[in-house]
């Protein structure tokens, strides 16, 4: 890279605050190809990743001014796509057909090893959550989530009321999330969430 170069780039971060133009399309030009290599890793959809990479560029035009002090842009670029990118999976999650796509990919590990490792890790990680729980938790997270029991069969099952079921699934759940965004990110993260039912 040119010393012209290097110097355009450190200087870009106020240029795109100041809000020019021709600033935010070399940014975008220089980066968003690497932000859609990631979205298109943790989604497997090519039009999925194409609108996440509009949504983060846009987010940041649209937060400009925030980007007057920022020292390292693609760290900051980064931080915001993940950021962005993971808030967008937790959201379709929700829906059972994209999730159930999503960790299918990621549990196939035949002519994989990193697919491998990344279903291990995540495992770990689920299991170290679910062991943290209080008994009675763990006890019905485990029959709703590992046995496929329904939450009346439950109540039935341990003698207890539906609407116990209800809130000491509900606190697994949230107790689960907790630990596992404190203990993995990114595409691991992921792969936590949706194995754990989140």
């Amino acid at each position: 890279m040119k010393k012209d170069d290097i110097s355009q780039q450190g200087e870009l971060p106020a240029r795109l605050a100041a809000g020019e133009e021709t600033a935010f399309r070399e940014f975008f030009h220089s980066y968003s190809h690497h932000i859609y290599n990631v979205a298109f890793l943790m989604t497997k959809s090519a039009g999925l990743a194409e609108d996440m990479v509009q949504e983060i560029f846009l987010k940041i035009w649209l937060h400009r001014s925030q980007l007057a002090g920022v020292e390292n842009l693609k760290a900051y670029l980064y931080t915001c796509a993940r950021r962005h990118i993971l808030n967008e999976l937790r959201k379709k999650t929700g829906n059972r057909h994209f999730a159930e796509s999503l960790l299918e990919y990621f549990s196939e590990s035949a002519d994989n090893p990193e697919q491998a490792l990344l279903r291990k890790e995540s495992r770990s990680f689920l299991h170290q959550a679910i062991a943290r729980l209080p008994e009675r938790q763990r006890e019905i997270y485990r029959l709703s989530k590992e046995r496929g029991l329904k939450q009346e069969e439950i109540a039935a099952k341990l003698n207890i009321s539906q609407h116990t079921v209800r809130n000491h699934l509900a606190q697994a759940l949230v107790n689960i999330r907790l630990f596992l965004e404190r203990s993995a990110t990114g595409i691991l993260l992921i792969c936590c969430l949706l194995q754990a039912g989140l």
